[in-house]
């Protein structure tokens, strides 16, 4: 039957954001194993979390809904957290709120204190897919002495790649603003919601806080320990394939290891269900 779990639909006020926010929560009972008499003994040790983030589109909810994340988990002392971003990219944002902040330090550091989840390195783990994927990896490249495995599945490694090419010579969110009747609606919303998040393009290449390519430069120099890193990616993702690929050469240009691996499949529920499975079978718990 492995271990008792409950889903915890958990709300509370954020600092980072200044509003009530939610989270989704799969908690294993605190127990270490089988006691006198097959009773579960409480553990005081603080259970090890994993960090799961959703895409573009989706909310907090998207992984219990299209996997079965939980049963998945339900062998493991693990809980698993799940939060929105909405589509701010995990971010903090250039116009907007601080959800690189919520994401990689409050969440973790409120779940310990109210869920006594795990504040050490090797009992935190981050992974995602799509947009999730991207800010998984732009957590474990930023706080590599915070989190000790990160999963990428289909990741959006490139976010300037997938920007509308009618939008990349805007050079600020006021011109954009200013000439929307020339951009179609998709190309303007596309358009406002990357420079909401990260400003101009040409800002955004030179940014090593939020630029996959500039953090992982920026990773290697600080000479810290990283994550482990697991990416994958289907081989039929017409959106993520070329970006992984481009990502994954430029961690093997800067010796940085990765254990990447394409598989047949698309940008899809079915190829994340299955992968994510790889994730958990690699975490440490």
């Amino acid at each position: 039957m492995g271990i008792k779990m409950a889903l915890v639909d958990f709300k509370y006020f954020s600092p980072a954001l200044g509003m009530q926010t939610a989270l989704t929560i799969i908690l294993p009972e605190n127990t270490q194993g089988i006691g006198v008499g097959g009773l579960q003994e409480k553990s005081d040790a603080p259970i090890p979390a994993l960090y799961l983030l959703h895409g573009t589109s989706d909310d907090q909810t998207i992984w219990q809904r299209r996997t079965s994340i939980e049963r998945y988990v339900a062998e493991k002392r693990l809980a698993v957290v799940m939060m929105t971003t909405h589509l701010g990219a995990y971010t903090n944002q250039q116009y907007g709120f601080r959800y690189f902040d919520f994401v990689a330090k409050e969440v973790p550091e409120v779940c310990a204190r109210y869920f006594n989840l795990s504040r050490e390195r090797g009992g935190k783990f981050v992974a995602g897919l799509s947009m999730g994927g991207y800010g998984a990896l732009k957590i474990g490249l930023a706080l590599p002495e915070e989190f000790s495995v990160v999963g990428a599945l289909s990741a959006g490694c490139d976010r300037l790649g997938i920007l509308p090419e009618a939008v990349r010579a805007v050079p600020d969110i006021a011109t954009l603003r200013a000439n929307r009747a020339q951009f179609s609606p998709a190309d303007y919303d596309r358009g406002m919601q990357f420079f909401l998040n990260f400003g101009s393009p040409a800002e955004f290449e030179q940014n090593d806080a939020d630029n996959l390519f500039r953090l992982a430069e920026k990773a290697k120099a600080g000479g810290a320990a990283l994550p482990k890193l697991i990416l994958r990616c289907g081989t039929e993702d017409t959106l993520a394939l070329g970006p992984n690929r481009r990502f994954k050469a430029h961690l093997d240009a800067l010796g940085i290891a990765c254990d990447y691996a394409e598989f047949p499949g698309t940008h899809s529920w079915a190829f994340w269900d299955e992968h994510i499975q790889y994730v958990l079978e690699n975490l440490p718990v």
